[in-house]
């Protein structure tokens, strides 16, 4: 049941016409507010209706009308002034969103939803390169000569790739965890592909 629904069960037109001082004569009838009336034209009892301007309604309608108000400013007042105690204020259906609202509210959820797949992203990126970087270290240490010589043609391929990648994914590191949004935004669009790539490849060294 609508707030609507609950005053008209609660409230008549006559309540509200004689509430806001208004005559009503022993046969139901008044002066008509809404036009300049010489002679009671308006029957009132659980509605109102003119029979000189045709003004049609029940006690949300007429307080709109007399006061000027929008219905659910109406049916506010009601509630205060004939002590309804009715929750409307937390009603929802007596406050329909507007076409801006749905948009904003669709605009904010997608947001959020690039927010949450970027967060996702990096985080991935952040345990790939973690990994990647581990292994590195580790090769570095392992498969190193004991003493460097570039001459050497012979050094183990995970050194020589520790020592080409190590500074690369260092920077690439700093810059998804404790760059800005853009920065890292910036990182994942270049290196996205390559990191996805040494993804799949150091699953075999877990």
């Amino acid at each position: 049941m609508s707030i609507f629904d609950e005053i008209k069960e609660r409230v008549t037109a006559y309540d509200v016409v004689t509430y806001y001082g208004i005559i009503v004569d022993s046969k139901g009838m008044c002066r008509c507010p809404f036009h300049n009336d010489r002679n009671p034209s308006m029957k009132v009892d659980k509605r109102y209706h003119c029979f000189g301007c045709g003004a049609d309604g029940d006690a949300t309608d007429f307080v709109a009308n007399y006061f000027g108000l929008s219905v659910i400013e109406a049916a506010k007042k009601l509630n205060e002034d004939m002590k309804l105690q009715l929750r409307i204020g937390c009603d929802k259906r007596l406050f329909p969103k507007s076409q801006e609202q749905i948009m904003q509210e669709k605009e904010q959820a997608w947001k959020k939803d690039v927010i949450r797949a970027f967060n996702i992203l990096r985080r991935d990126a952040i345990n790939i390169l973690t990994k990647y970087h581990k292994l590195l270290w580790e090769w570095k240490r392992e498969y190193g000569p004991e003493a460097m010589n570039e001459g050497d043609a012979n050094w183990h391929p995970f050194f020589v790739e520790a020592l080409g990648k190590l500074e690369h994914v260092n920077e690439l590191l700093d810059d998804l965890s404790f760059g800005d949004r853009t920065k890292q935004l910036d990182v994942l669009e270049t290196y996205g592909e390559e990191i996805r790539r040494i993804g799949e490849r150091i699953k075999q060294f877990d």
